[in-house]
């Protein structure tokens, strides 16, 4: 299938966002300009449509047959194909997606091609967009091969305009005439998907979310708990709005002993000392009151010095002060393994695994030799970075390579040859022809062999030319996209990482359990 697309806004001596708008027909008044925001997103949802095109036909350049190496399989699908689990990041980083993303992208073409054939049909005739499509998929992923059959039967005819609710009624109508007691083995079983989790994300006020799937009953009893608190709150003369002292309430609970008086309308008892970990990075600034922020570990997220000084001066907190450690110092050991100090440090200075476009959390990850230990790398600062167990195999075992260009900046190098930037802000594709490869043992700390330097001179750290190469790539890189309209990947407002719900299930909580779900490598 060959697909050409017009560009939507006529060639313009300027480009980027501003020349766009200025490109927009606003002379033609404001029916053209509608006209042609509405072309434009009928391109948009043409390119969404070929981009399914292009995963199953990537998955089908990558097959295998042997279950434990296949990216995602299900016995119940039985006629899905297999997809290598080594091919999936490569085409997910090349569309500025994580590995999790593009496989999510390509089971879900995959299901619509071999399984949803009707939706399928649909979706290459241009007639629903790429987006309601796999939603159908997803709905069917994991099913019986006949349920997803009935599901596609009859949701076709209304795919381009059917909402989640309608696919979760049509999904359970399958189950129900065609698997009635597995149906009813699912609803048992779905109890124990139960799960309290403290999500990552942290606001600069110090505002934490909570995800609790439970039971409906005690989601009720629960809620009408939180309520009663709030109200007996608002009866001693808290005066903040119901919903936040619902949430206050929530804080109450973690004290049964107050919670339980309030509700009896009693004297609230001493409140209990609670131990609470938090660990905060502050500057010596901060410390003494100069600098007015800090950083708080779980989530990378920026908070006020003065919030953190809140939370310690409060009379039901326990503060524990604890060795810091410092992220500039650089550590070296002598063995492969990795001590933990050198474990913190190295999660401190990085935050996630440092493959391109994931944001597994560093603390969850394994810390591996970016020059393995057995070629020659050190156990140092320099030579060590968090990778998930995922990325990990994939960087031992397959063609993705990669380098240190400076503390927490990595260069990868994908098996096709694409280069990606990974840094604290997060990825950027630098493929350039040329080679930045070089004989390196892993420490920016020790003199390159062919740069011996002046008697008197350290000499260049020896990385010092990568960096300056791919800083140039960087700056050229720039230089051509200011010559190009590259409209679609300039949206500043664009994250492809952003946290998907179906995402909180899969990922283990390391607060929970020190166990890792992912297969070894």
């Amino acid at each position: 299938m060959t697909t050409t697309f017009d560009t939507p806004f006529p060639a313009t001596a300027g480009h980027g966002l501003g020349a766009l708008s200025q490109a927009l027909p606003g002379d033609g008044g404001a029916g053209a300009v509608l006209a042609d925001a509405v072309r434009a997103r009928g391109l948009a949802d043409e390119a969404e449509r070929v981009l399914l095109l292009r995963a199953v036909q990537w998955a089908d350049t990558h097959p295998t047959d042997v279950l434990a190496e296949a990216a995602f399989g299900d016995e119940a699908a039985e006629c899905l194909p297999l997809v290598h689990w080594a091919a999936v990041a490569e085409f997910a980083a090349a569309l500025g997606l994580s590995t999790a993303a593009g496989e999510r992208m390509i089971h879900e073409a995959l299901e619509l091609r071999h399984r949803c054939e009707r939706t399928w049909s649909r979706l290459l005739a241009g007639e629903v967009t790429a987006w309601r499509a796999r939603r159908v998929a997803a709905t069917t992923i994991g099913q019986p091969d006949d349920v997803a059959v009935f599901v596609d039967e009859h949701v076709y005819p209304i795919v381009h305009k059917v909402g989640f609710i309608k696919l979760e009624r049509l999904l359970d109508e399958a189950l129900l005439k065609l698997y009635p007691l597995e149906r009813e083995k699912q609803r048992a079983a779905a109890l124990d998907q139960r799960q309290v989790r403290l999500l990552e994300g942290v606001s600069a006020g110090g505002v934490a979310t909570i995800l609790i799937s439970a039971d409906l009953k005690d989601a009720y009893d629960f809620n009408d708990t939180v309520t009663a608190l709030a109200q007996a709150l608002g009866d001693g003369g808290c005066e903040e709005p119901l919903d936040v002292r619902r949430a206050l309430a929530v804080g109450i609970l973690a004290d049964p002993a107050r919670a339980l008086a309030l509700l009896e309308g009693e004297e609230a008892p001493r409140p209990r000392r609670k131990q609470m970990t938090i660990v905060m990075h502050l500057s010596a600034d901060a410390v003494h009151g100069i600098g007015p922020v800090g950083r708080f570990e779980r989530g990378d997220q920026p908070v006020a010095a003065a919030m953190v000084a809140e939370w310690a001066g409060r009379g039901d907190t326990r503060v524990t002060v604890r060795p810091v450690v410092d992220l500039a110092d650089h550590e070296m050991v002598g063995s492969y393994e990795v001590p933990e100090r050198l474990k913190a440090q190295v999660a401190g200075v990085n935050g996630c695994c440092v493959f391109p476009f994931c944001t597994r959390p560093a603390r969850a990850c394994d810390c591996d030799h970016v020059v393995p230990h057995g070629a020659g790398g050190r156990t140092c600062s320099c030579n060590l970075a968090p990778l998930c167990r995922r990325h990990h195999r994939l960087k031992t075992h397959t063609g993705w390579g990669y380098h240190a260009v400076e503390a927490g900046t990595w260069l990868w190098t994908s098996p096709h040859g694409h280069r990606y930037l990974r840094d604290s802000t997060g990825t950027s594709e630098v493929t350039r022809p040329g080679d930045v490869a070089g004989d390196f043992d892993g420490c920016l700390h020790t003199r390159p062999p062919d740069d011996p330097g002046p008697p008197d001179d350290p000499g260049d750290p020896p990385m010092q030319r990568w960096r300056d190469q791919i800083m140039n790539q960087i700056d050229e890189r720039i230089a051509v996209t200011s010559q190009n309209s590259g409209w679609p990947w300039l949206d500043p407002d664009y994250d492809p990482t952003d946290l998907d719900p179906r995402d909180w299930a899969g990922v283990p909580d390391p607060h929970a359990s020190e166990c890792s779900t992912e297969p070894g490598f």
